[in-house]
Parts: C-alpha cells; structure tokens; sequence
C-alpha cells in the first residue's frame, strides 16, 4: 500500500524573520491562504489515503502542526526526539509505515516546496510506486528538467533508460504519461554558474528535489548495508516496533543515530551500485529556499521591484526605487523606501530585516548573531 511522508522538522532559517522557530517555514503562508504544509498535504490527498500519510517533525511543533492539519490524525504525526538529519528522519518514517504495512512503499517529500500542477504530481508519484512495485530493490528519486543554471539546487546524472521499465508499458500509469525512466550514474552537489550551465547544456542532469519513493523495506535494507551508524540504533527500534517498548526504546536509541543526510548515507553510494532511478518530473517545482526566491512567484513593477506581500497589506511606496525586494506581513506598517537599490526590505510584527539582495546568505549570520546576543524571542 501506498504510504506518504512528509518531513516538516526544519527551521528554515534562510527565511527568517518570517520563518522562525516555533512558526518555521512549513507553516508559512507564502501566497494564497494555505501554507506551505496544508498544500503539501492537499497536493497528496487524492492519490494517497488520509490515514496513511504521516508528517516527521519535532515536539515543538507538533501542536501547530496538528492545528494545520486537522484532517489528519493525530496518530499521523511522528515526533523525532531530537534531530538527526535526513537520515534519521526517514529512518523513523520507513518503520512507521512497516508497522501498518510489512510491504509498504513510500512517497517521501519535504513539506515546503511549491508545485504544480498538482495532477502531474500525483500521476508522477503513482508512476514512481509502480516502479518499485515491479523493481523492488530500486530507490526512486523525482528529478526536475532544470530550466536554468541554479547554483542553489543539487543536481543528479542520468544514464540509460531503466531496462525494467519495459515491463511496465502496458500499464495504465505509463500509457497516460509516457515518461521514462532511467538509471542515475550520481548525485551532484550545488555546483558553480559554469558547472551548472553545462549540466544543462549537456541534457543528462536533473535538479535534486529531494523527493524518493520506495519500498520501506529496501530504504532500511539500504541504511544496513551504508550506514551502519544510523541502521544501529534503528535496528533495536525495529525490534520492538509492534510491542509496547517501542516509544521508550525511541526515545533511548533515536539520539544515537548518527546525524548525516540520506544523500550522504545512501543514495550516493547506491548510485554506484546501479541501485538509484531517477523519474524526469513534467510539473514546476520551486523549494522557496531564500528571499531571492521569491523573484520567481511575484511580480515585478516596471523598475525591477519584487513585490511580494499578500493583496490586504499596506501598498508600499516607492521613490526612486529599483530592484528592490519587499514583503510586509504587518498590516499596521507600510514600507517607504527611497532612493535604494538592490535591497530586500522584509517586515514583519516584530522584525524589519534589510539586506542586500546579493548578500542573502549573510541572513544566516543575522540568526546567529542573535543567537550570540541572547535574542531568543526574535528566533
């Protein structure tokens, strides 16, 4: 049966102020009136059923979580006991599922990326698990045709067609969308602008969107036979996933997992075992990693200004402005700029965060300053 996992544990802090702590990117309402996790559950609802998707987050966020998603159970929110990465994040997903089903397969998805349409994201998903059905030692990742150089983004290299996908023309998943699959030679890091248009240039490279599908059976098999110091502390887990020891013994074991993504601890390695397909993905994707982002989704005025605040706050005014980025969400403040250029002007109730707009990686050393000066209230 087909099983869906959300991870929404991040702190997205590339996105503060906005995003904070205890209201993290996930939660965010970045245009419209569903935030970033109700889309994503409402993107899966229809090819996968309510009960058998789960959301991976941490105990501080589980309440907001659960107030997003009241169609949800409660029983559908998994806590992690403290932060391990991917790796373990996925880990406690895979026996989540195999609790409920010993030959479930599993559509894996970070909570806070935009896409559409979602009709072609749920043909794609059901593909996917059709794949792992017929190919059960395969891990499936969903590759994006890239349409520009990002230097943001991880990129993944196609080789040949996946040979099993033969079998599966006659099915009615692959007669309605006709998208092949292939074998991936390797997992990419962000590369430079150069790299990067010659990835594109070359028509072998996907952008990593960090969405799997696969047997959990096959991820834990993976994890044992890769990453030893995750698979430990899972593997006492798994013993006693259908007794009453199973919480307490999470609580115990999960810290000791060693805190290392699922690209470092498997799907790399898998790659060269010929054990990794990659699945070209026909919708749009954006994971709205930055401020820059935005640029993407909101329109610009005839001076180059990103607007990006939603219809009922305060129109800002804008002298002598250019390329300029601004997002209000506090209807008592109305943004003035005047004579700046390239500049994001972010505001919310208690923070006005200003920056250069080529230097948004330096928000990260805001959070940290903060952090240094014991500002706990504005993270």
């Amino acid at each position: 049966m087909l099983h869906a996992i959300i991870m929404a544990g991040g702190s997205g802090t590339r996105l503060w102020p906005e995003s904070r702590r205890n209201f993290p990117k996930q939660l965010m309402t970045f245009s419209g009136t569903r935030s970033f996790l109700q889309g994503t559950v409402d993107r899966l609802l229809p090819a996968v059923r309510p009960e058998n998707i789960g959301i991976v987050t941490g105990a501080r966020l589980r309440d907001a979580i659960a107030r997003q998603v009241p169609e949800l159970s409660e029983a559908s929110i998994i806590v992690e006991p403290c932060a391990r990465n991917t790796s373990g994040c996925i880990a406690l997903a895979a026996l989540w599922c195999l609790k409920r089903d010993p030959d479930a397969v599993m559509v894996l998805l970070p909570a806070d990326h935009l896409i559409q349409p979602a009709e072609a994201f749920q043909q794609t998903i059901l593909r996917a698990a059709e794949i792992v059905k017929h190919t059960p030692e395969k891990l499936v990742t969903l590759g994006i045709p890239p349409t520009y150089p990002a230097e943001s983004f991880g990129y993944v290299e196609r080789g040949a067609e996946l040979k099993e996908t033969a079998e599966l023309k006659e099915t009615e998943i692959v007669s309605e969308n006709g998208i092949p699959a292939f074998e991936v030679l390797r997992f990419r890091e962000k590369p430079d602008r150069q790299t990067a248009e010659e990835y594109i240039a070359s028509g072998s490279f996907f952008w990593n969107a960090g969405i799997f599908v696969w047997k959990a059976e096959t991820i834990l098999e993976n994890l044992r036979r890769h990453a030893p110091g995750v698979y430990g502390p899972v593997e006492k887990m798994r013993s006693v996933l259908h007794s009453a020891e199973f919480e307490e013994t999470v609580e115990r074991e999960f810290p000791k997992i060693e805190s290392i993504s699922i690209d470092y601890a498997v799907m790399e390695k898998a790659a060269q075992d010929g054990s990794v397909a990659v699945l070209p993905a026909p919708f749009e994707w954006d994971d709205v990693g930055s401020w820059r982002s935005l640029e993407r989704h909101f329109p610009q005025d005839e001076y180059g200004n990103t607007l990006a605040s939603s219809p009922e706050m305060p129109k800002p005014v804008l002298v002598k402005t250019t390329d300029c980025t601004i997002r209000n969400t506090d209807a008592a403040k109305t943004v003035v700029c005047c004579g700046v250029k390239d500049l994001a002007v972010i505001v919310t109730p208690e923070v006005v965060l200003v920056f250069d707009r080529n230097c948004e990686e330096s928000v990260r050393e805001v959070t940290q300053k903060l952090k240094e000066m014991n500002c706990e209230e504005l993270l």
